[in-house]
């Protein structure tokens, strides 16, 4: 005999492996940035430009920083903003990884925690609501 699923069990069984995918990204995406402030050196940042993307509408900073070996560095910003979050000129504290220094990241949370964040609050809540939705 074919029985027929309510409404609320096919929209869980749809978006449950969505929310899982999420979930395991963020939780990626956290591994990996434990991983780097674990093993980053973290120093003083000067922003000796801004560069606007091709929009025209972000302005991501440029740093300049010495590494602990003694060699000077000119990053991008990872996080841009409008309007601009820095001026040339201010200092930043930043974190680079020793084995690729060109790999560094400001040290604030929106450039190091935020999208791991996100992923993991959003695929959490989505998971347990697609749970519910299967099991009530």
């Amino acid at each position: 005999m074919l029985t027929l699923l309510s409404s609320t069990t096919v929209v869980g069984l749809i978006f449950l492996p969505m929310s899982l995918l999420i979930l395991l990204a963020g939780i990626w995406l956290y591994v990996r940035t434990q991983r780097f402030v674990g093993a980053a050196r973290q120093t003083t940042a000067r922003v000796v430009d801004m560069q606007i993307d091709e929009a025209g509408e972000t302005y991501y900073p440029i740093f300049e920083f010495t590494t602990v070996e003694g060699t000077m560095l000119r990053t991008k910003g990872s996080t841009g903003s409008n309007p601009p979050a820095h001026q040339v000129g201010d200092t930043v504290s930043i974190l680079y990884d020793p084995q690729r220094p060109e790999n560094a990241r400001e040290y604030k949370f929106a450039d190091l925690w935020a999208l791991p964040s996100m992923a993991l609050g959003l695929g959490g809540l989505f998971t347990l609501i697609c749970l519910l939705l299967l099991f009530q």
